[in-house]
């Protein structure tokens, strides 16, 4: 599998059946399962809601309909933004096991244009950045 993805060339991909969503979505969970426990990038992962908008974008694809200008990108969105159902921290231990009942209108448009969302990144607390530290 290529190791650098454009969203052109992932939206291409699909299109011509040489890899699907789900496969493309196995391949960046392998790496971020390998990585992670190194890098600590991401606070939490959203597999089955990742899994569904990939099937989505799959189902598209199997009967030729026009795709969504992100169809099937896997995106990270940063912790200090809401994400329905997935804990958001904002980095901060006083929102530790914070669930949103709603997502931020980016991860709505994100999802609405195709893209497949990972899961949620690290950060600074409150993303202030001023000491450089993240959970």
């Amino acid at each position: 599998m290529a190791t650098t993805w454009t969203i052109d060339g992932v939206k291409e991909a699909l299109a011509a059946k040489k890899i699907s969503a789900r496969e493309l979505l196995g391949d960046f969970y392998r790496r971020i399962e390998a990585r992670n426990p190194d890098l600590n990038a991401y606070l939490a992962l959203t597999p089955e809601r990742a899994r569904r908008q990939a099937d989505r974008i799959d189902a598209l694809v199997a009967v030729g309909s026009p795709l969504p200008p992100l169809a099937g990108v896997p995106m990270a969105i940063k912790d200090v933004i809401s994400t329905r159902g997935t804990k958001t921290t904002c980095g901060s231990k006083i929102l530790e096991n914070y669930i949103p009942p709603y997502d931020a209108t980016a991860v709505e448009r994100l999802e609405a244009a195709g893209a497949v969302i990972l899961g949620k990144t690290n950060c600074d607390e409150f993303a202030m950045g001023s000491s450089n530290e993240n959970s």
